[in-house]
């Protein structure tokens, strides 16, 4: 059909909502990449009913709504609808149907409430976490200048004092000084200018695999599950490298109890996933899963904080630069835990210039 052409060709491709066509006896003639992405099919040679992929006695109200607008010819909306695939999933949309004069087909407009939801809950934590980053920075800055005082003043003692056992004491006071003035001033220190170009992602992964191979001081298995068919990225390889490192790193020492202990390294693409507030038509998604305790539910709101850590000499700044990392990529960390199964979600939206850099 020459409006399929015209359609494949069209803006609706480059829509986040999902847009469906469908003919006079429900068949599906068109959908567009977001559909297509979200589970949605159709086949140009073949046209096959909605009821194939959403069963009339699952979705009545859907079914009922699209017989309205064919016979009315007119358009209606329906809010927070509950639909039902072939294989039980379900999902809630906001739907919109109109007839279409011009082309005699049923148009849908699909938007997804959990998308919506989603959107909402990374602009928050991205907001809360920005805040955070904020003010752990000015409390550095703040407790820079008493640290210098301090650590001035002990060695100023230990030049006029003899007796060993006052050293002793002193001695203490300038390392635990000098130990808290490097923590600050990592705190305070950004990540390193992006080194940008495009780069493989697998090859990157590749190196955090060896590295943690050759690091690690206890028997953990680590594994690998990556999806070839993602194309290359733009950023800085090494500091990919590093915030992937520091996610490996943080997951090895959780670990530290645990029989038969596994970290797996994923890679996969996802489709209309928000990041920092915005949705993206497709992401790179990377996972770190570990099956260690979990993470304790009362550090869960901060983990990302400079400064937070479940470990008892932890510095707690290894996810805090990692995040800041995947911020310079224009990506988020994310994460789900509970008892025998962690997951760091990192999500980097893929440019088009990257399917063009990986099909020259």
């Amino acid at each position: 059909m020459e409006i399929v052409k015209e359609l494949n060709n069209s803006l609706l491709n480059h829509l986040a909502s999902e847009i469906i066509l469908l003919n006079n006896n429900l068949q599906i003639i068109w959908a567009n990449e977001s559909a297509t992405n979200n589970g949605w099919k159709y086949n140009s040679t073949k046209q096959e009913s909605i009821s194939s992929y959403f069963p009339h006695e699952n979705n009545l109200e859907l079914h009922e709504l699209l017989i309205k607008s064919l016979n009315d010819s007119g358009a209606s909306t329906k809010r927070d609808l509950e639909i039902i695939n072939e294989e039980n999933n379900k999902r809630i949309v906001d739907l919109t149907i109109s007839w279409s004069e011009v082309y005699e087909c049923l148009i849908l407009e699909i938007n997804c409430v959990d998308s919506l939801n989603k959107i909402i809950d990374s602009t928050k934590v991205f907001s809360t976490q920005k805040i955070a980053a904020n003010l752990a920075r000015t409390l550095a800055h703040e407790v820079k200048n008493p640290l210098a005082g301090i650590k001035g003043s002990a060695q100023i003692l230990t030049n006029k004092l003899t007796d060993e056992h006052s050293k002793k004491f002193l001695k203490i006071i300038s390392d635990e000084t000098e130990r808290l003035n490097d923590i600050v001033t990592k705190i305070l220190t950004p990540p390193s200018k992006p080194n940008l170009a495009y780069f493989n992602i697998h090859s990157a992964l590749e190196k955090v695999h060896a590295l943690s191979e050759a690091e690690k001081v206890q028997n953990i298995k680590l594994f690998r599950d990556y999806d070839p068919s993602i194309p290359e990225l733009y950023g800085d390889e090494n500091l990919f490298i590093q915030a992937i490192l520091n996610i490996v790193k943080n997951a090895e020492q959780a670990l530290t109890n645990t029989e038969e202990a596994s970290i797996t390294l994923k890679s996969r693409i996802a489709f209309s996933q928000p990041i920092n507030g915005r949705l993206h038509n497709t992401i790179s998604l990377i996972q770190v899963i570990d099956n260690g305790p979990g993470i304790p539910s009362e550090i869960k709101e901060q983990l990302f904080f400079p400064m937070i850590s479940s470990k008892q000499d932890g510095s707690g700044l290894g996810l805090s630069i990692a995040q800041d990392i995947i911020r310079i990529h224009g990506g988020s960390i994310s994460f789900d835990s509970k008892p025998g199964r962690t997951v760091f979600s990192i999500g980097i939206p893929l440019k088009k210039q990257s399917f063009e850099v990986q099909s020259a």
